[in-house]
């Protein structure tokens, strides 16, 4: 096992101690899934039932004086079962000692993303396998738009058109589109016409202190690196998915908050410092027709 010290490659970088305050702040800023606008649910049970409609109330036009024919929306529940996600770092007694809070500051940001990036990877392709939280991909009744039998590489907007298009015919409506970066670089490099260098998306540029802004038919778009490259669509195995759906609609459910605990003690005898981030969530989808997963995206 290795651990930071201040005379190794990390140098002083990171320390410990101070992190908690501002750590879930800036894992909520790193993750796709909790920026997409997932609907974030806290709890303090170790599960919790999300109520869901299934077919709403029939409404009926009815003559003055006449009983009102009542009837009952069909529901039920979904089970949300958070889940433990968690790190460890050492850092020699001397680091922590020596540094200052930009170095806890860099400490912090590295754990939050290694955290974020899990999180997000699980968001959207957890397999669902204890202990490991079921991800939209793997989600049952989730819509889904086919790149093709070999699948194919993006040559215009019609994927997004029929997804965002399958949305509303079920009531819902798309407000993120997710995607891995090769996409974005992808339909970035298509052009109106043959022939001409004019893009059909480029990055709109936000204000002078944001960073460029990217949309689809109006609908954000977010990347992430966490979405795998080496899905199987018939002889293709470097396929990835992409995802159109409605945030709130979407339920990211937090049983305990990024929780930073710090022990002097448990490396005693090397003296060193141990740094733990554990928090526990998961993610349950009431509504799954509020979610279309483009697939077979190659390259």
């Amino acid at each position: 096992m290795t651990w930071l010290t201040t005379t190794g490659t990390a140098g002083g970088s990171f320390a410990p101690t101070e992190a908690a305050a501002y750590f879930f702040d800036r894992l909520t800023a790193m993750s796709v899934g909790l920026n997409s606008g997932f609907r974030r649910i806290d709890t303090n049970a170790a599960r919790l039932a999300v109520p869901r409609v299934l077919a709403d109330a029939v409404a009926n036009w009815t003559a003055e004086g006449t009983e009102i024919t009542p009837t009952d929306p069909n529901a039920d529940t979904v089970t949300a079962t958070p889940r433990k996600l968690a790190a460890l770092v050492y850092a020699s007694n001397e680091l922590v000692s020596d540094s200052n809070p930009d170095a806890q500051n860099v400490l912090s940001t590295n754990l939050a993303r290694s955290v974020a990036l899990k999180l997000d990877k699980a968001f959207y392709e957890g397999s669902g396998t204890a202990p490991e939280i079921r991800g939209l991909r793997n989600q049952s009744g989730i819509q889904t738009v086919s790149m093709g039998t070999n699948g194919a590489a993006l040559t215009n907007l019609d994927p997004f058109a029929d997804a965002l298009g399958m949305l509303a015919e079920k009531n819902a409506d798309g407000t993120a589109i997710v995607m891995h970066p090769r996409n974005w670089r992808t339909l970035t490099k298509i052009k109106e016409v043959t022939g001409s260098n004019k893009p059909v998306l480029i990055d709109s540029a936000g204000a002078p202190t944001e960073g460029p802004r990217r949309s689809i038919y109006g609908i954000p778009v977010h990347l992430t690196s966490q979405l795998a490259t080496d899905e199987t669509q018939g002889s293709a195995t470097t396929a990835n998915s992409m995802y159109v759906y409605q945030g709130d609609q979407v339920c990211a459910v937090m049983r305990q908050d990024a929780n930073i605990q710090v022990d002097t003690s448990v490396a005693f005898s090397s003296d060193r410092t141990a740094v733990r981030v554990t928090l526990r969530a998961d993610l349950v989808l009431p509504n799954p027709d509020a979610v279309v997963r483009i697939l077979g995206v190659l390259p």
